[in-house]
């Protein structure tokens, strides 16, 4: 995950339907996943009634899965580290765009991490429940 800069994240929407995009995100020693997001998207309208979230981590012959709860965090000294974080990860995610108002910040707790390797002739596959 630590060498990855994107993710798509799956969030429920109205009605119970999915709905995905591609975002930046950092992580912690923990395996927790941290991003930020606009006041007026989908994914923040939707995960303010529903936390449950996916991603799919990896765009080749090895990728992580993962399943967990978001939680909108509202710490300043906590979202300061964040924004550490991205930038220490040379994130896409630009300092202005960490710093405008209308940015909210979200730690996702794992709840299932699968981890898929087909890059060798024997694929390796594992799985970790929280």
């Amino acid at each position: 995950m630590v060498s990855e800069k994107f993710t798509t994240i799956s969030t429920v929407g109205r009605n119970s339907k999915p709905e995905s995009a591609l975002i930046a995100f950092v992580e912690d020693e923990s395996l927790r996943i941290y991003f930020q997001t606009g006041t007026g998207t989908r994914k923040f309208t939707n995960l303010k009634t529903n936390g449950n979230v996916a991603f799919v981590i990896g765009f080749g012959k090895t990728t992580v899965q993962y399943e967990g709860i978001a939680k909108r965090v509202e710490d300043t000294k906590i979202i300061e580290q964040i924004k550490k974080k991205f930038v220490n990860k040379n994130s896409p995610t630009t300092k202005e765009f960490l710093n405008r108002p209308i940015v909210s910040f979200f730690e996702v707790m794992p709840t299932w991490i699968g981890y898929s390797d087909y890059s060798t002739d024997t694929p390796i596959v594992s799985e970790l429940k929280f």
